[in-house]
């Protein structure tokens, strides 16, 4: 059984070949009324109706995972209130199939949470070439620079329901490819401490370097967030989980965490194109490698990449530069401002950090889906530099 203050989930997988996707409920009455009362944002609640619920209730798709996988934290948010923050979505995909299975929920839920985006998803494109000038903006006011993404591999359900026994065999398809980097992108795979899945370190790193990372921000750490956990995302925690990084810190790959991977380049300073580049560089190479093993990537011809949470399809992309800006961050209208110009300002600490009053805000792009990653990044410099301007503005008014 998993708990969590007043959350628990009794059921188990009997092996470590076994799927996680329960039949939750028997009914649509089951949760009915709970989740029409559901407070705040809950896209599966504006969605979901019984005849859905009827139709696709004894339904499972070819890996075997349940109508009842994918909304289980929403009911879970329904019942326990807005504490047991599992996002605005309330739906997870256990496999990518789920896509597809269940279309008459998963369509719209899609398309709510990015805001009605133009479908079909565009195809990729990585061509740092294309980026606005960076020059715009002044990098006195910049920290560092960041691109992440996430990509699923196919044949594979995605965390949420994966087996134990699937996702060693993940771990070990991607660090066999990971491990064929060259250049820059050169460097290990450190399997977290206790983890005994990866033959070449089979005890992990040692808890004092795990530690260290996360500090640094570098490494996930053992969920204990609502959406993590409804999901079941801890299973068999800490096995088959690490991190892949190049020698000097800027690009890395989490593996077996909320998605399959998780891509990320970044360094200190403003250099988006440096960073995108790699960040280019680092997403072909895993693409390439996961296909000279005989695995494609989940990349659906509507929506694009399917990962576990919708927020995340598409693009999966999330570029973004950390910021001093102390002045226009005390605005009353700053996250309208923002989000006028499609940004999202986090606190230094990241995700649900409420943002500190350090003055330092992450700024990144909203959307995900229906634009290419050029035009998000460019998205991304735009507002940043447009936000650095104000801020100047705001220290000028003040002397």
């Amino acid at each position: 059984m998993a708990s969590h203050g007043d959350w628990k989930d009794e059921t188990i997988c009997q092996s470590s070949g076994e799927i996680h996707a329960p039949r939750y409920f028997k009914e649509f009455e089951d949760f009915a009324e709970a989740l029409g009362k559901a407070p705040g944002e809950l896209i599966l609640r504006d969605v979901l109706t019984k005849e859905m619920y009827d139709r696709y209730k004894d339904e499972k798709t070819a890996l075997g995972v349940t109508f009842d996988k994918c909304i289980k934290g929403g009911i879970d948010k329904a019942r326990l209130g807005e504490k047991w923050n599992v996002g605005k979505v309330g739906v997870l995909f256990g496999d990518a199939e789920c896509v597809t299975k269940y279309p008459d929920l998963m369509h719209p839920v899609i398309v709510a949470r990015h805001g009605n985006p133009h479908l079909p998803h565009p195809p990729p494109n990585l061509e740092g070439s294309q980026l606005m000038d960076q020059s715009i903006i002044d990098e006195k006011y910049v920290i560092s620079t960041r691109v992440r993404t996430g990509r699923s591999i196919s044949g594979f359900p995605l965390p949420p329901s994966i087996s134990a026994d699937q996702r060693k065999e993940l771990e070990g398809i991607v660090t066999g490819a990971l491990q064929t980097l060259t250049g820059e992108m050169s460097g290990d795979y450190y399997p977290l401490a206790g983890s005994t899945t990866y033959a070449a370190k089979p005890i992990g790193i040692d808890k004092e370097t795990e530690e260290r990372l996360i500090k640094d921000h570098f490494l996930f750490q053992e969920p204990d967030e609502p959406m993590l956990l409804s999901w079941r995302m801890e299973r068999d925690w800490p096995h088959a989980r690490g991190i892949y990084h190049n020698n000097d810190k800027t690009a890395l790959v989490w593996v077996n965490e909320e998605d399959h991977l998780r891509i990320i380049s970044m360094q200190q300073g403003h250099d988006i194109r440096a960073v995108f580049d790699r960040f280019a560089a680092l997403v072909r190479a895993v693409e390439t490698a996961c296909k000279s093993v005989g695995r494609e990537l989940e990349i659906s011809p509507m929506y694009g990449n399917i990962l576990s949470c919708p927020s995340n399809c598409g693009t999966g992309l999330r570029a973004s530069m950390m910021i001093k800006i102390p002045l226009a961050s005390a605005q009353p209208n700053f996250k309208q401002w923002c989000a006028d110009r499609k940004l999202q300002a986090r606190g230094s600490s990241g995700f649900a950090s409420g943002a500190k009053d350090d003055g330092i805000r992450d700024v990144s792009n909203v959307d995900r889906m229906g634009k290419d990653e050029v035009t998000l990044v460019n998205e991304m410099i735009k507002g940043v530099a447009d936000l650095i301007a104000w801020e100047k503005q705001l220290e000028a008014a003040a002397k």
